[in-house]
């Protein structure tokens, strides 16, 4: 059976498939058009002689080893022919040349066949998510590890930013809840700790957030922090061009390092690796990761991640930034598989490969 990508002449059939296969949440005309052409999506087809039979939509996450599943469809007359098992199995290897391992989607609970067909095929149940479709239908989370299976944890608190210079706050309050389960994930404690702990200036626009002030943050909430640095000049300095920003830039620096150092926040100056990290992780301790996003969309910008946890193989962070225009969903943003060598790569920012973490511990302030 061969299949081929689709283009843009397909979206009519393409478009009659789906009316056929789903009585809402459908892709329209415009959708498939935009995944046709994005570099982050791949739409395989299946033809004969009379026009196409079925489809399969998988979106990749750029810079990781995840890609997610996000529609499969076989038209009326082509249906009992086992053709939805073979555009899974062709659209799984296309993934693996592409250096995922891990394929994620989500299906009704009410959609029996489907379950079956997945289950078959090696995916596992990873989350019930009740009201999840247009209409209050329930569904499923699966995951497929492509070469083995693993475990993936139930209950692993998510929060996305809600703003685009505060995936720090993010980041640390997953790690909190992780700790403590009463901890609240709300909008007001976001902002409240961006306040806290914004270095007032990046490279463009409202500030991020330093190691230092995340670690001022944690230990404001009773929770135990340490810094691990690569060196102790100013973060983020070397993208800001105006020299008053610069000044107000090193002020704030200056002055979370003093705050630190008086509230006995221990700081390691050391380019770390990944070993260490997988060390620290050991340990118990919750990783809040700064990252340079270039590898996952070309952007060279700073950003903190959750790491939530390594194997042999791949790291797995919680990254609170939800990209809307790459169609993810936090479901693509939980628990996401990075190669050990991307960690390691992305884990330097800037010309002077600058690398930041904060370790988190304890159990916070009572409730």
């Amino acid at each position: 059976m061969t299949f081929r990508l689709a283009t843009s002449a397909d979206v009519p059939a393409l478009s009659a498939i789906e009316e056929e296969a789903f009585p809402g949440d459908r892709l329209t005309p415009r959708r498939f058009r935009h995944f046709i052409r994005s570099s982050h999506s791949e739409l395989w087809v299946h033809e004969d002689e009379k026009g196409l039979l079925a489809y399969i939509l998988v979106l990749f996450h750029r810079g990781t080893s995840l890609a997610r599943l996000y529609s499969i469809a076989v038209a009326a007359r082509a249906r009992g022919r086992g053709l939805a098992r073979q555009l899974l199995n062709h659209a799984e290897a296309q993934a693996m040349l592409r250096g995922v391992f891990f394929m994620r989607l989500e299906v009704r609970d009410d959609n029996e066949g489907a379950l079956y067909l997945y289950e078959s095929t090696g995916y596992r149940r990873i989350r019930f998510l009740p009201g999840y479709y247009e209409d209050g239908s329930a569904g499923w989370r699966l995951e497929k590890h492509l070469s083995t299976m693993r475990v993936v944890p139930q209950e692993l608190p998510f929060y996305g930013q809600t703003t685009p210079f505060t995936c720090g706050p993010s980041a640390l309050m997953m790690a909190m809840r992780s700790l403590q389960s009463g901890f609240q994930l709300s909008r007001l404690c976001e902002l409240n700790i961006w306040r806290e702990a914004t270095t007032i200036y990046l490279t463009t626009g409202h500030g991020g957030c330093s190691a230092q002030g995340l670690a001022l943050a944690a230990q404001a909430r009773g929770f135990d922090a340490a810094i691990w640095m690569s060196d102790e000049s100013v973060p983020f300095i070397e993208g800001v061009r105006n020299e008053h920003k610069r000044e107000v830039l090193r002020l704030v620096s200056d002055d979370f390092s003093h705050r630190c150092e008086g509230a006995g926040i221990s700081s390691e100056v050391s380019q770390f690796t990944v070993e260490t990290l997988r060390e620290a992780l050991k340990s118990g301790h919750r990783i809040l990761l700064l990252i340079s996003t270039y590898r996952m969309n070309r952007n060279k910008a700073p950003h903190w991640v959750w790491l939530v946890a390594m194997d042999e193989d791949f790291a797995y962070i919680n990254d609170p930034d939800v990209d809307d225009t790459l169609d993810q969903a936090a479901v693509d943003n939980i628990y996401v598989p990075v190669s050990l060598e991307n960690l390691a790569a992305m884990c330097q920012y800037g010309s002077r490969r600058y690398m930041a973490a904060v370790l988190i511990s304890g159990t916070g302030r009572p409730l």
